[in-house]
């Protein structure tokens, strides 16, 4: 009866130490994700798709980076926005994530899709020129370049 104790009580502690370790590479999996969210959040000119904070200054009509080509501005004008943003193709996932009220987002690519739940609820400007406002709970797609 003692041996099976023993047997039992190590099985125990291995289940226990297995269930450490795998939560530990899980918080480590989620802390690198979060840390590589909050590092593309930098500015970085030279990558395209970037995500680079407002600048202070209107640009207006000043034209698109060079490097990136097209600039869509996002900022979310209620308590919470649901955006998606992909591009060069609409599987290559740039942003996909809500926006808190008075947050903004500008992102830069070759080609950039940006996909809003409720188009009311959200400013867009895109290659410089501001788009209309859609009624509330219309989903909308942004694309820059614009297809004519």
């Amino acid at each position: 009866m003692g041996l099976a104790r023993i047997a039992i009580a190590v099985l125990a502690v291995s289940l226990a130490l297995g269930l450490v370790i795998l939560g530990g590479v899980s918080l480590w999996g989620a802390l690198a994700k979060d840390a590589s969210k909050t590092a593309s959040s930098t500015p970085d000119p030279s990558a395209s798709g970037a995500v680079t904070p407002k600048k202070s200054g209107k640009s207006g009509t000043a034209p698109p980076s060079v490097q990136s080509g097209n600039e869509i501005d996002v900022q979310c004008l209620v308590a919470q926005c649901q955006i998606y943003v992909a591009g060069p193709g609409a599987n290559d996932v740039i942003d996909n994530r809500p926006l808190t009220h008075g947050e903004r987002r500008k992102y830069n690519g070759t080609r950039l899709i940006l996909h809003v739940d409720d188009a009311s609820t959200v400013s867009v400007v895109v290659n410089g020129q501001q788009q209309p406002k859609a009624r509330h709970g219309q989903q909308h797609t942004y694309k820059a370049p614009a297809q004519q």
